[in-house]
């Protein structure tokens, strides 16, 4: 009966012909420029000089976003009454009948199965100019139907809200939308499916405070209101007038609230990516093993050289390699609680043909010399902060919903060791993220591209899988200031960093390592393209061997791995390897010198660039 009677009220309620609902206002509201002379105003509503995006109807909405045709309506006979019938003398019946004439709506929610460049999903808009896009009992009624339509047919949901607040002539029955829309939101989280958030101007209210800040993504148009509380109660209740980009999607991008700021232009194929990311249909698979790299003595060279090597300041960064390896980046910002720690990055990502979570430790200056946002450590490496750690646990979560690998990029000087840190909860961010990464349920590859300093690395580094390019270290603490605390003398750093073992080939010998990849001969930062292509191929080979495995039996071996890390197991082992490794070197070089000058080969003719090493 719904399916006829959802018929009957879609050929009752014709798509409006106009393109957008504003067409004849003769000015934009910003500049004052008329609309009719800006290009993009008449097909996405944006005015073509100052960029200010007006508002749009629901089927307006529906046209930019969808292929031609492929939507349909669903829940159409679902329509508003009066259910408390409040006693303004009708008042509300009349604004809902004029609304109806109005937007061609029956509610300020509009939903229905559609594609995205070919890609089925479930549609949510609310159009502000029914009543505001409050939310009342019909609205929630409809989101919620949508939510569990798309958990049932599996399919992922795109919302996209212009709204205000609860509709007050329906009192506590709008109050509890907001629970009822957010339980169906969760519930198909928990389905394993995704969720992206589009947040119009403005957003504000019931329908902000609900389902639409549950999204995995978050993305604002530029220039949004947007917030629980109103614009009009900030300024009643604040001691200070608000800044002119308070409460808007920029603020909130900053603060880490929102993942993106996305002009209407770019929105569809932005939502396509993500739609394309958070549903993979394939997964990579290995055809032909990489062969083991053997050491050559000319390529190795002393522990503090590789100190300044992993230090170097134009050693490609964490956003270099992702840039150079993957495809359809797509950033996610924030800890969601008011924080976005330029330290961390972290995103969706194609990576050889297949999705990827990808979370980076982003130094103050990358190769290309550009600068990040945020504060930064003295010297080239990232340092770790509580909000990155947050950032980083959200991503860890998304991926364990949307059953994705993980890559880690580790480079950083260490944690930020600051009273403001310690207030911020560095300790228990901390503690957080490792149980997280040792736990969760999804192939995890951590790789150490530079600096992997104490606590901060070993944060991101607990993995199924851990590589290390070839002068990347790995240490307990800084070199310099192990020295000054054992000597109380800076200038040992040398003799020090002997002893502390950070190279890749020693993490390698002791275990904590799996795999040292290949660097150009004169580090990374003498070849990035180079660097970034080895890589990528240790990666795709490792991603290939570890997405064949059950998640759970991923999670068991990778407790077992560090539950297995003793000293006493490992002692004569890698002791023995060393001498054996000396050995043979030594037998090697003394073969080579009874051979005559011209029949010798030089050593780079040994050298096969670009294959990993073990």
């Amino acid at each position: 009966m719904r399916a006829l009677a959802d018929l009957v009220a879609r050929w009752r309620t014709p798509e409006p012909r106009i393109p957008m609902e504003r067409v004849d206002e003769p000015a934009c509201v910003l500049c004052g420029v008329a609309t009719s002379e800006t290009p993009g105003f008449e097909s996405h509503g944006v005015c073509g000089q100052c960029g200010y995006h007006h508002a749009i109807s629901a089927w307006a909405r529906i046209r930019l976003l969808t292929d031609a045709g492929s939507f349909r309506e669903s829940h159409a006979s679902t329509t508003s009454v009066d259910p408390l019938s409040f006693p303004d003398g009708g008042v509300y019946r009349r604004q809902l009948r004029e609304a109806f004439r109005r937007t061609a709506l029956r509610e300020a929610a509009i939903t229905g199965v559609c594609q995205i460049r070919g890609r089925p999903l479930m549609l949510i808009v609310l159009d502000f100019g029914f009543l505001g896009g409050s939310m009342g009992v019909v609205v929630g009624e409809r989101v919620a139907q949508a939510f569990e339509d798309a958990a049932r047919r599996k399919l992922p949901v795109v919302s996209v809200c212009s709204s205000s607040g609860m509709r007050v002539q329906e009192g506590l029955l709008a109050l509890t939308q907001m629970a009822k829309t957010t339980a169906a939101a969760e519930r198909h989280q928990r389905a394993g499916l995704a969720h992206i958030g589009v947040l119009s101007n403005p957003c504000t209210g019931a329908a902000f405070g609900s389902f639409a800040n549950r999204a995995d993504v978050l993305i604002g148009e530029p220039g949004a209101l947007m917030g629980f509380a109103s614009l009009r109660d900030l300024e009643r209740n604040g001691d200070a007038a608000l800044e002119s980009d308070a409460h808007t999607a920029e603020s909130h991008l900053a603060n880490g609230l929102i993942d993106q700021v996305m002009g209407r232009q770019r929105q569809r194929d932005l939502l396509s990516s993500l739609i394309d990311l958070t549903s993979p249909s394939t997964r990579v698979e290995i055809t032909r093993r990489l062969e083991p790299f053997v050491r050559h003595s000319s390529r190795e060279i002393s522990p503090w050289h590789e100190v300044e090597l992993a230090r170097h300041s134009q050693r490609p960064s964490a956003i270099d390699y992702i840039g150079r390896m993957t495809t359809s980046w797509v950033e996610l910002r924030g800890d969601r609680s008011g924080e976005d720690d330029a330290g961390i990055l972290a995103g969706l990502a194609d990576l050889g043909g297949e999705a990827v979570i990808v979370i980076g430790q982003q130094g103050e200056t990358a190769s290309d010399g550009a600068v990040a946002d945020g504060p930064v450590s003295d010297g080239r490496a990232a340092v770790v902060r509580p909000a990155g750690l947050r950032k980083a646990m959200r991503a860890l979560r998304l991926a364990e919903k949307f059953a994705l690998p993980v890559v880690t990029l580790v480079d950083t000087s260490g944690v930020e060791a600051t009273r403001a840190a310690e207030d911020a909860g560095l300790g228990s961010a901390l503690a957080a993220t490792l149980a997280l990464m040792s736990r969760v349920e999804t192939p995890l590859l951590a790789v150490i591209i530079g600096e992997g300093g104490s606590s901060g690395a070993l944060a991101l580094s607990v993995a199924d899988r851990v590589l290390m390019l070839e002068h990347a270290i790995f240490s307990i603490a800084a070199p310099e200031d192990v020295a000054l605390a054992l000597h109380g003398d800076a200038s040992k750093v040398d003799e020090v960093t002997e002893g502390l073992r950070l190279t890749a080939r020693d993490a390698r010998d002791l275990g904590v390592v799996d795999l040292v990849v290949r660097e150009p001969k004169e580090g990374a930062h003498a070849d990035p393209e180079a660097a970034a292509s080895l890589l990528r191929t240790a990666i795709v080979q490792e991603l290939g061997a570890l997405s064949s495995q059950r998640p759970s039996k991923l999670v068991k071996r990778r407790y077992d791995r560090y539950r297995r890390t003793r000293v006493y197991q490992n002692f004569f082992r890698v002791s023995l390897g060393r001498n054996i490794g000396d050995f043979r070197r030594g037998v090697v070089d003394r073969l080579r010198g009874l051979v005559p000058s011209r029949l010798r080969r030089s050593t780079a003719e040994y050298e096969d660039p670009g294959i990993p090493f073990d």
